[in-house]
């Protein structure tokens, strides 16, 4: 098994065993990495937080004692951890040249944060992301036939240094018509407009109608993990 403390070194790991698009160049960053650890193609590491966070992939990964909370991909390891699962999710990423945007229902900007949170308010209010913080780069959002905002959700950099899509949410009597397919779609196209080359979002593993509409858009899945707690 190899250790390391260099930031460099862990993303390096991370490209070489799962390519340019990986999960961990998202999670990883200068203000929070701690350690990371390679076994063949096993990978984790370990980032601040409270509790400590780290994330584990492939079949014999190195498990940090010091995790409170892990994610692990591909396998279910209880009896190693002596810890539970409590949910699942899955990580999604989008080259932002091949968006599929559906010309039909055009994106916009949406800077009316009222409007923002009295929607999130209505049909997301567990969103981790509200109007007025420092990671946004932009809301966006797509109208209905009635000119009404259907659909919304932000870019935001991480401290990683990648953008995420968060707070997607669309008004309960928009959906199922194609609206956060057209609105992530268009996030994308409007990010590489900016010249940010991938996005990425998180997605609860039960969520298949967001996972229908992310794939419609050209998103491709990374990876889908378990998170663990320690009891």
């Amino acid at each position: 098994m190899q250790e390391t403390s260099e930031i460099s070194v862990a993303l390096q790991w991370a490209t070489e065993i799962f390519g340019l698009s990986n999960v961990p160049k998202y999670y990883i960053s200068p203000n929070n990495f701690l350690n990371a650890y390679r076994n063949g193609n096993s990978f984790s590491f370990t980032v601040k937080g409270d509790p400590v966070y780290g994330h584990a992939y492939g079949s014999a990964p190195h498990y940090d004692p010091r995790w409170g909370k892990v994610a692990v991909a591909d396998f279910h390891p209880e009896q190693i951890l002596g810890a539970k699962p409590r949910y699942g999710f899955e990580f999604w990423a989008l080259a932002t040249a091949v968006a599929n945007v559906d010309s039909h229902a055009a994106f916009e900007v949406i800077t009316d944060t009222d409007l923002i949170n009295q929607i999130l308010d209505q049909s997301a209010p567990d969103s981790s992301v509200r109007p007025g913080g420092n990671e946004e780069i932009f809301w966006g959002g797509i109208r209905n036939e009635a000119g009404e905002v259907a659909s919304i959700g932000v870019l935001v950099k991480w401290q990683s240094g990648q953008y995420v899509v968060a707070s997607v949410a669309t008004r309960e009597e928009d959906r199922g018509k194609g609206y956060a397919t057209a609105l992530v779609a268009g996030m994308g196209a409007r990010a590489h407009s900016l010249g940010i080359a991938e996005i990425g979002l998180g997605v609860r593993d039960n969520n298949f109608a967001a996972q229908r509409a992310y794939a419609k858009a050209g998103f491709t899945r990374l990876a889908a993990f378990t998170n663990y707690f320690q009891e």
